[in-house]
This record gives C-alpha cells, structure tokens and sequence, in this order.
C-alpha cells in the first residue's frame, strides 16, 4: 500500500508541479528515481544552453546573494546576474557564447528544486522543449534498466508576487512534450504513467504551434515586453539538441552534445 495517494505509485512515470511536487514524489526511494526539472521560462532553457556551450551549471537558490558569491569564488565559476544586467545572466541568449567553464545560476524556481531535491540522492536532469527527445530516451533507458526505478517530472511553475504559486503553461508544454514522446517510445506499456502524466501527454498532442502558445502565455508575454524576445525564441526551438544536463557533484554538465556547425553559427530566429 503506498504511503500517500499523492505520490502517484505503483504509476512509475509521475507528474507534479513545483518544490512542494518534486518532495513528495521523492519522499521515499528517491534513489531509484530520474528527477526532471522543468522551468521552460528560463533557467531549464539556461543551463541547456550553457552545457551546450560546454559549461557546468551550479544551481542555487535566488535569494541567498552572499551564499551564491561564495560558491562562485570557490569554485572558480561565473555568477550569472539578474536578467536586466549586463553580461551572464538567467537570460539564455547571455549563455550563447558562454566563455566560462563554470556558471553558478541562481534562479527562483528550477534552481531552488534542483538546489533541494539533488539531496535527495536522485539522477537529476534538466529538460525544455530544446532537448525533448533526448530527455525522453534518457528517461526510457532508465525505467528499462532496472523495473524498481522510475521517472519523476517536476514542472517548477512560477509565482505571483505575493508568493502564491502559479502553474506556468510553459512548464506543462515542456512536461507534456517530453512525456508523449516518452509514451511513443514505451507505447506497449502505457500502464507506467499516472494519470498525471497522461493529461500532460495529451495536452501536448493538441497545439499544433507550440511555438505561438509560448509567447502568447503569460511568462512569454512578460519577457518579450522586458525586451527579452530573443529569449522565448531560444526556448522554442523544440529539439534543436540532444545535450540533457545531469546533476554530478552539485552542478549540471551536459550529458551528449552533437550541434550542427550550422546551428552554432546562426541563431534560430522567430518564426
């Protein structure tokens, strides 16, 4: 008998939202696990950019300046800024060209699950609509190899100013991307995913411009009127990699990386 209905087993492929979702769906056997961070709008979409570069990501949380300083000097690392200022940044168009081995990013939401749960003794990966189908493959050779593991997606979500939580569309675009692919590549065993999970899959088989649906959404919207367009364009370009950055010793580094000559030398731009 579980312990909790909240956190979806026997269901080996689980859904929910946020830190308060990522802890419960690691509450127990959170070794076996493959946690997947998704925060489309940025910080997923900024650490796959930046291990695209070749970069290792330290994730931390937003609100500790002083912590996030000393960790930057010790590890020798860049400290990513606010999105406003100049140079690395939360921004992932600031990651492009990315002249730094290390990169401390602190963010709000990804960063602080990431930062929490990596504790927990989980493979963690980070996933946006950039490296789906890498995410995917990574997810299903995992519940191949072992029937005892399992695979937990964490949309992180945003929050409204008064620190309530807010479900973030981008998020469940990206949770709902990654698990229909994955039910394409698991398709005679549907049984492993809570019904969680196959909403998010089905919500995704309907946009037929996904593209449009994230700069249309609230968090797009807000970042192409802050001047950040390029950002959400960066955050659309669903499958351009198959780089999945896995948390090893507190930071994330990229796990494969083949980009096109073609690719790193011109941008993707807005459709």
């Amino acid at each position: 008998m579980n312990a909790s209905p909240h956190d979806q087993r026997p269901a080996r492929v689980r859904t929910d939202w946020g830190l308060a979702g990522a802890r419960a769906l690691t509450e127990s056997d959170a070794r076996k696990s493959l946690v997947v961070v998704i925060d489309v709008l940025s910080f997923s979409t900024s650490v796959t950019v930046a291990c695209e570069a070749g970069a290792g990501v330290y994730p931390f949380p937003y609100q500790d300046e002083a912590g996030a300083v000393r960790l930057a000097r010790t590890m020798r690392a860049a400290l990513a800024g606010p999105r406003a200022e100049e140079g690395v940044s939360l921004s992932p168009a600031s990651l492009r060209d990315l002249d730094a081995e290390r990169v401390v990013l602190p963010s709000p939401n990804g960063s602080m699950i990431a930062h929490t749960i990596g504790s927990r003794g989980a493979l963690m990966i980070v996933g946006c609509l950039r490296n789906v189908s890498a995410v995917a493959g990574l997810a299903a050779a995992h519940l191949n190899a072992n029937p005892a593991h399992d695979v937990v997606l964490v949309p992180a979500g945003e929050h409204w100013p008064d620190h309530a939580f807010r479900p973030a569309l981008e998020d469940q675009l990206g949770a709902g991307a990654i698990a229909a692919r994955l039910t394409e590549l698991l398709p005679d065993d549907v049984t492993r995913f809570s019904a969680e999970t196959r909403a998010v899959a089905e919500m995704w088989q309907g946009p037929s411009k996904p593209d449009e649906l994230l700069r249309d959404c609230a968090s797009g919207r807000e970042l192409v009127e802050l001047g950040f367009d390029e950002d959400v364009t960066i955050a659309s370009d669903l499958d351009s990699t198959d780089v999945v950055p896995v948390l090893v010793d507190g930071a994330f580094v990229p796990l494969g990386h083949r980009i096109s000559a073609a690719r790193r030398a011109k941008p993707t731009t807005a459709a």
